[in-house]
C-alpha cells in the first residue's frame, strides 16, 4: 500500500539524519492529528485528494520546520498512521460488541479477534485472541511457519485483557514468553488446560 510504503521510507532517515527525521516525524504527527476529522477509512481516502492542502495548512498554523523534509512523503505517512488508528478503532468496536453479545448469551469465553484459518495455516498465519468474560484472562493463539524449517509452529500466550473492552493490558501470570509447540494436538491440549486454569477462581 502506498501509504505504508511512505512510512517505511521515512525510517532509514534516522540513521543518517536524526535532525531531519525529527522534523519529519513532527510533521507526520501533526498532520495525523488533523486527519482525526476523518472518522472512517472511506472518508480518509477521499481526503487524500486534498493531502497537500491539509499539510500546508498544518505547517502554516503550527509554524513547523520543513527544511529538507519531503513534505509529500511525510504527509502520506501521516495518512498511513491515521488509517492504522481507524482500523484499530473499528476492531475495538467489534470486540466490545462481541463481549456484549457473549454476556447476553451467558457465554464464559468470547473470541475477540481472529485472522486466517487453521486450514490455511501456516501458509497463511493464523491468529486468535479469546477472553474469559469473568476476569479478562485472555489467550493469544497463533500458528505460523518456522523460518528455518518451514514447519508449522503452534503458539499460546497468556495475556490480561480489559473485561469491558478487550484491550490488551499486561501479561497475565504464567509464562513470560509465548509457549511454542510442534503439533496441533499438544497445542489444543494446552489451550484447554489454560482455559480451565485461567477461568478458575
Amino acid at each position: 500500500m502506498r501509504w505504508r510504503a511512505a512510512e517505511e521510507q521515512l525510517y532509514p532517515v534516522v540513521m543518517v539524519r536524526p535532525d531531519l527525521y525529527e522534523r519529519s516525524i513532527e510533521i507526520v504527527r501533526s498532520v495525523a492529528d488533523e486527519l482525526r476529522a476523518f472518522g472512517t477509512p472511506a472518508a480518509l481516502l477521499d481526503g487524500f485528494g486534498r493531502a497537500a492542502e491539509i499539510a500546508a495548512g498544518v505547517v502554516r498554523r503550527e509554524s513547523l520546520a520543513t527544511e529538507g523534509v519531503d513534505l509529500a512523503l511525510a504527509t502520506t505517512a501521516a495518512f498511513s498512521l491515521r488509517y492504522r488508528e481507524l482500523v484499530g478503532e473499528v476492531a475495538r468496536g467489534r470486540a466490545i460488541e462481541r463481549i456484549r453479545a457473549a454476556r447476553e448469551r451467558g457465554d464464559a469465553w468470547v473470541v475477540l479477534h481472529e485472522s486466517g484459518t487453521l486450514e490455511q495455516a501456516p501458509a497463511v498465519p493464523y491468529r486468535r485472541l479469546e477472553m474469559h468474560l469473568g476476569d479478562g484472562a485472555g489467550l493469544h493463539l497463533f500458528v505460523q511457519q518456522d523460518p528455518e524449517t518451514a514447519a508449522p509452529v503452534y503458539g499460546v500466550e497468556s495475556v490480561q485483557l480489559d473485561p469491558q473492552t478487550g484491550d490488551w493490558l499486561h501479561d497475565a501470570s504464567g509464562w513470560a514468553e509465548p509457549r511454542m509447540l510442534s503439533t496441533p494436538e499438544s497445542w489444543r491440549d494446552l489451550i484447554q488446560e489454560l482455559r480451565e486454569r485461567l477461568a478458575s477462581p
